[in-house]
């Protein structure tokens, strides 16, 4: 006689997120890691902290959320795991908009907005910025981002407002440059 397990709750609760939120995962693991090996680590391990979380999911908060909170936890861990082995060069948001490379400016943009390029930019800052960008970049409004991240929303959206001008400065400065 043969037994089928029918899926739990968990395991409905896992594949409706990777069916909604899936593409979205993948996009904002990329902005965590470059190695593509260390990516597809940081993916799993993300895919696996999801599916155990939806243990305790009681719809204390949207499932995109919850989806962007769990992704976001392990993905500072394993950041923070990867920064104690190997000392990075992160800098602050203050440090950039300080520091006028044109080097990387003729780096970020030819005419058009590279998306690898900017994704330079984006790992180049500590974690916690790097994070309120990417999930900014996925379309999650600052009230969202807070929930996440702990940060207050006014923060998040000082933040958010930093980043942008400093793209945007960037940006703009090779235009005129070129």
């Amino acid at each position: 006689m043969n037994k089928t397990k029918q899926p739990t709750s968990q395991d409905l609760l896992y594949q409706q997120a990777v069916q909604e939120f899936g593409r979205e995962l993948t996009r904002f693991v990329a902005g965590y890691e470059r190695e593509n090996g260390k990516r597809q680590e940081l993916l799993q391990e993300v895919h696996f902290a999801l599916w155990r979380s939806m243990a305790a999911y009681m719809e204390q908060c949207s499932l995109r959320t919850w989806v962007y909170r769990v992704a976001h936890n392990v993905a500072v861990t394993h950041i923070q795991r990867n920064q104690r082995a190997v000392e990075r060069n992160w800098a602050s948001l203050e440090e950039l908009e300080l520091h006028v490379d044109e080097a990387a400016d003729i780096l970020l943009t030819d005419r058009r907005l590279d998306l690898e390029r900017v994704m330079e930019l984006v790992h180049s800052l500590i974690a916690l910025d790097r994070e309120i960008i990417l999930l900014y970049l996925e379309d999650l409004d600052a009230a969202s981002i807070s929930e996440i991240t702990g940060l207050s929303s006014r923060n998040v959206a000082t933040k958010i407002h930093r980043i942008k001008s400093l793209l945007a400065n960037r940006l703009a400065f090779r235009r005129k440059s070129s």
